[in-house]
This record gives C-alpha cells, sequence and structure tokens, in this order.
C-alpha cells in the first residue's frame, strides 16, 4: 500500500476509532443499571403515563386543529422489557367481568375500561409471552397532531438490544436525519442511552411509529401516528361528521417467538381471540377472550383508520357486516372515495374509511382475516362494532369463521392482477385527490428493480440479486459530515468488476445512485411465488402500473418493457408510500426526487428485510444533501 493511501486511511479511521471507543466508554456506565433495573416496575410504568406530556390520551395536542395554529409536542417513550397477560391482567379474571356466550367465557371490555390497572395489562391472546414495549402499552399510544406542528421524542432505551425509531409515512424533507434507520440515517441507540428525535410534521394523514431494529416492532415498539388538518380543509370533511381517537385500529400478526415466520395469532389494538392451532388433537385451555370493542351511535358517519404492522408475510383483510365501507385515503394521501365490502392490507398500509352507522341498533363483528403464512393456522380475529343501546354483554349473533367472505366490492386483493371483473379494485384503479403536481409524463430516469429469493444451503432474501447488509459504525448520512468518499456497492458496480451476482453470493450495503430533483420511475418485480409488501423512506409515490407476466417473462421484464411498453396509468394515479408487489408481477413507481438525501428501499416483510431484501436510494450528492447536526450524526447517541 502506497504512503499515501496508508495516510488516507489513517484520516479516514483515526476519527471513527476516537469515536468508537468514547462511545463503547460511556454505554458501559448504563451496564450496572441494566443488571439493576432491567425492566421498569408497576410504580414506574404508571408514573411514566401520570403527566400530561406522558399520557397520550390527555395531551394539549391531541386537540381540534385550526388553521395557521401550530404547537410543540413533546412526548417521552422509555423502551423495555415486559410480558403479555401480565399479573395486571388477573384481575381481568375475576367473575365480575366476565360473561359466557356458548359455553365459552368472554370478559366485558366495558367493565375493565375504566378499571385502575386496565392500561398495564397486556392481554394480547392470553397467552403469556415476552415483550418489547413503549411506556409498558400494547400497542404502543398513538400520537395525535396537526399539520405543521413539530414533534419532539425523548427516547430512552431500558432494554439490553439496539433499537430506533421510524416515523413511517413522514418524509422528514428537512430533518433527514430523523427517520430513524440504523446505520443509515442515525448510528442505533444502544443499551442505556437515550436520543431526541425532534422534526416538523409534514404529512397530513395516517400513519405510524415503529422500530426499525429486527422484529422489535412485531413484539410491541408501534404505535399509530395521526395528523390532523382543519376540517373545512379536509377534502373529504362533508363525508363524516365523527373523527373519534378511539376509531383508529392498530392491527398486527402476533408471533410468540422472535424466530418465527408463521404466526400464532392476530390482534386488534392488542387484544383479540386465540384461534385454536388447526393441528390440534383436542381443544386447547384458553383463557376469556377480551375483544376491542368501538362504538357508534345510529345515524352517525364515522371516519375509521387503520394501520397494520404485519410484520409475517400475513396480508390480512377487513371487513364489518352489514355495513359498507367508503374508503377514502390511503397511506395518509385522499382518493376519489370508492365503496367496498371489504379492505385488504399489506404489511405497513394504511386505509382510512367512513362507516355510515345506518343499521339496528345491535352488536356487529369487524372481521380481520389472514392470508399467506396466516392461512397455515386458518387466522382470523374479530372485534365489535357496538351500537350505542345495544347490550354489552352480548355478543354479535352472526358466526364467525375462517372461510367466511363478505359479499360485495373487494379492495386490494392479494396476489390477484388487475383484470375486468368489477368487483375486485386494485391499488392502480384508485384515483388520487390531491394539489400535487404530476410526474413527467416521460420520466427522466427508468430504473429497474428485482426482488429476489435464493436458495443456497441458506435463504438468500435480495434486491438486484444483492443481499443488504447494514453499514458498520458509521451511518451512510454521515459520511456527508465527516466527508468521506465511499464504495458504493450495487449492480453497476458489480458487473463492472466482473462480478455476476446470479451464479455468486453477493452482499453489501447496496447503493443505488439516483439523481436529485429528476422525474424518477422504478420497476419494481418479484420474481418468485412470493409477494412483497415494498416501502420507500423519504418519499410518496405515485403507483402507474402493476401486472403479473408469469415466473419465465418475469425474468426478462426490462426487454419486454423496452420493447413494448408495459401498461401505465398517466393521469389520477394514486400516491402511496407502501405497495404490494404481486408474484411473478411488477409494480410501477414515480416520483420526483426533490429530497436529497439516502433513503431505505425495503420489503415490509421483517423477516425478508432483514436479512437482505432492501436498497438504499442515495439521492444526489453529498453537496446536495442537508448537513446532519453534529449533536444528532455524532457517533455516540445520548443526545437530549
Amino acid at each position: 500500500m502506497t504512503k499515501i493511501n496508508m495516510n488516507l486511511l489513517l484520516i479516514v479511521s483515526l476519527p471513527i476509532f476516537i469515536f468508537g471507543v468514547l462511545c463503547e466508554a460511556y454505554i458501559s456506565k448504563y451496564e450496572q443499571m441494566l443488571e439493576l433495573f432491567p425492566q421498569p416496575t408497576y410504580a414506574e410504568s404508571k408514573a411514566w403515563r401520570s403527566g400530561q406530556y406522558k399520557n397520550f390520551a390527555d395531551h394539549p395536542c391531541k386537540r381540534t386543529c385550526r388553521t395557521n395554529e401550530s404547537m410543540t409536542c413533546y412526548y417521552y417513550f422509555v423502551v423495555h422489557y415486559d410480558d403479555t397477560f401480565n399479573p395486571s391482567c388477573e384481575r381481568y379474571l375475576e367473575q365480575r367481568f366476565r360473561f359466557k356466550v356458548g359455553g365459552r367465557e368472554y370478559i366485558d371490555t366495558y367493565a375493565v375500561r375504566d378499571f385502575e390497572g386496565f392500561d398495564d395489562c397486556k392481554y394480547a391472546d392470553g397467552v403469556k409471552t415476552e415483550v418489547m414495549v413503549v411506556n409498558g402499552q400494547l400497542p404502543g399510544q398513538t400520537i395525535e397532531v396537526c399539520q405543521g406542528d413539530m414533534i419532539v421524542v425523548d427516547v430512552i432505551n431500558s432494554m439490553h438490544d439496539i433499537t430506533t425509531i421510524h416515523w413511517h409515512g413522514l418524509h422528514q424533507r428537512q430533518t433527514p436525519h430523523m427517520d430513524g434507520v440504523p446505520y443509515i440515517t442515525q448510528y442505533p441507540i444502544e443499551p442505556g442511552q437515550a436520543f431526541r428525535y425532534r422534526f416538523e410534521v409534514d404529512h397530513i394523514g395516517t400513519h405510524w411509529w415503529h422500530s426499525h431494529v429486527g422484529h422489535q416492532r412485531g413484539f410491541g415498539i408501534a404505535g399509530a401516528l395521526v395528523v390532523r388538518q382543519p376540517k373545512v380543509e379536509d377534502v373529504h370533511g362533508s363525508l363524516y361528521d365523527f373523527d373519534f381517537s378511539e376509531h383508529t385500529i392498530m392491527v398486527q400478526d402476533w408471533m410468540y417467538d422472535q424466530e418465527g415466520s408463521v404466526p400464532q395469532s392476530i390482534l386488534i389494538d392488542g387484544v383479540g381471540r386465540k384461534v385454536p392451532a388447526v393441528n390440534a388433537s383436542k381443544p386447547t385451555k384458553t383463557t376469556p377472550t377480551l375483544y376491542s370493542t368501538y362504538s357508534v351511535v345510529r345515524g352517525g358517519r364515522y371516519r375509521f383508520r387503520v394501520v397494520f404492522n404485519g410484520v409475517a408475510n400475513c396480508p390480512v383483510s377487513i371487513s364489518i357486516d352489514n355495513h359498507e365501507l367508503i374508503v377514502i385515503a390511503s397511506d395518509g394521501n385522499d382518493i376519489v372515495p370508492v365503496k367496498v365490502s371489504k379492505i385488504t392490507l399489506h404489511g405497513g398500509e394504511r386505509f382510512d374509511f367512513v362507516l355510515h352507522a345506518n343499521q339496528a341498533v345491535e352488536n356487529y363483528w369487524i372481521r380481520v382475516k389472514g392470508y399467506n403464512f396466516c392461512k397455515i393456522n386458518r387466522l382470523h380475529q374479530e372485534a365489535v362494532l357496538h351500537y350505542e343501546g345495544a347490550k354489552r354483554r352480548a355478543l354479535p349473533k352472526a358466526k364467525v369463521f375462517y372461510l367466511y367472505e363478505p359479499s360485495g366490492k373487494e379492495l386490494n386483493t392479494v396476489d390477484k392482477p388487475p383484470n375486468n371483473d368489477e368487483n375486485l379494485i386494485t391499488i392502480v384503479d384508485l384515483k388520487a385527490l390531491e394539489k400535487r403536481s404530476l410526474p413527467a409524463a416521460v420520466p427522466q430516469r427508468t430504473f429497474y428493480t428485482s426482488m429476489t429469493v435464493r436458495t443456497k444451503n441458506q435463504f438468500l432474501f435480495q434486491m438486484d440479486d444483492i443481499t443488504f447488509t447494514m453499514p458498520s459504525r458509521v451511518s451512510l448520512l454521515q459520511t456527508r459530515n465527516l466527508g468521506i468518499g465511499q464504495f458504493l456497492c450495487n449492480k453497476t458496480q458489480q458487473a463492472a468488476m466482473g462480478l455476476n451476482c446470479r451464479s455468486r453470493q453477493c452482499k453489501c450495503a447496496n447503493v443505488i445512485e439516483v439523481p436529485a430533483f429528476n422525474d424518477v420511475e422504478f420497476v419494481i418485480s418479484s420474481t418468485t411465488e412470493t409477494a412483497h409488501p415494498i416501502h420507500l423512506h423519504g418519499y410518496t409515490f405515485r403507483v402507474v402500473g402493476i401486472g403479473v407476466l408469469g415466473a419465465d417473462r418475469i425474468q426478462n421484464i426490462e426487454e419486454i418493457d423496452r420493447r413494448t411498453p408495459l401498461p401505465r396509468r398517466e393521469r389520477g394515479a394514486p400516491l402511496k408510500d407502501t405497495v404490494q408487489v404481486p408474484a411473478y408481477g411488477y409494480t410501477i413507481l414515480r416520483f420526483y426526487t426533490d429530497s436529497p438525501g439516502y433513503w431505505i428501499l425495503h420489503c415490509h416483510i421483517s423477516t425478508h428485510s432483514e436479512i437482505g431484501m432492501a436498497a438504499v436510494l442515495r439521492v444526489g450528492v453529498h453537496k446536495e444533501m442537508k448537513t446532519c447536526p453534529v449533536s444528532n450524526c455524532g457517533l455516540c447517541n445520548s443526545v437530549l
């Protein structure tokens, strides 16, 4: 190695080494604390929620939004281990809270709702398992703010694992270092450390926050984030009368083992009935069931918001007996309303719908059904739509079973390509309702990106035939501050080096170079029999095309598209940040690259993304990116 190269290596390595040593020394101060206080006590968890800034339900930022009125909204997150069906839940089992229907016992949701200790019970499906939660809540509490508010969140990591928080749906245009992706936009929050997120809300709608480390979001570190606007400014404001906090629904697939991939249950707002295993030789003993309940008054029109925290390969559908769902938004973006009977959600997606409470005063099932890996155990879950005046200790009369399907139109169906069936509505069939200018009819750049699963002694989940691995020590965004040059690993660079990643195993931090301030298009394909929900950080994109080519033709999608262009919707294409790519099919995205930075693009099935199905878009060059404040981009993360 030449003297010049050695000097360069020292210049680059020395600051990283020094920061690393300081950080390691800082972390060690918390080792004793972690041994003494591995998780909070009952009193501590109660204290965290006692103040107005810690009790999200009474937070001052949860208010009626008014034009040109903004606030700074402070939240305190303590991330810690806990258990479902903990001792606080034993009080639920008292006879005064239980009732029977058809030989099975249930818990009266209303009776326990105001009971002391209700918030400290993480009931789930009645099975005890270890979880990771924020402030003792499962799911995490909903942050509710108004357009233009400044959110400030102090995250205290009381776990033995690293963590970060991603704000799914918010663009972070002014604060890319707040996106919450470890080793991409920030150094992870180490055990015993703290980190302050501070950013202005830049996107109205239904969003959510969640850990972006491992499978943590699947075990509790996730919650809804609702950004409202003055109702007079809402294009759909005349369609509903009420937009209540309690009508935000968080659905998730649920596993007892962090190493698993097949869910054992589905939870609706953290609770639900445990469905017996399909292969059970005899009935298993179960605890009484606690269902989530959502109240309405006959005659009212209610805005519901649904968030799907899907971790496994398990899309779900939601329907409500005897009621139409008027869908008005997806991923926080308004659409021309469509009436359907069922909505399918893939991991990370959100939908808003209006429900007109125009049926008889009764209780009705809200049904959630799981597909793909959830179909293995025939998983379904229910909640109750309760009309005020109906009996509270009475379940809906209709039966619940896995094969139930509502009649009528379906939105965003599982693995069904666009066709002429008027009852099947795909995402690309939706029409956007917004003021944003359209991307150019002919994009300045088109990128072809494939998602592949290979089996060479192990499963390799890949994008562009590369298994993504996170950078180490320095996050990609920090390289802009430190002035460190970097070798960009991607399919173009690998080919230039004479490497064929289809015949050999390629592992690296796959960084795709995308020019800033261009209209770009991504044609993303799945070359296997598995569909993948894809999520792009930092942007909202237009979905201009979805289709299925089949196992043979999908391998040559770029050649096919250049020879005979694939169908694209040029006007009114819906806006999303998360969308499904069908098996042996493709999804075409368009967006304007007006936010330079490092933005991760990944499958939202946790197992897939964690072991390689991801890439980073480096939008623009370093001089076009915003400078990251030293206080947030240092290698040590005790930042308050």
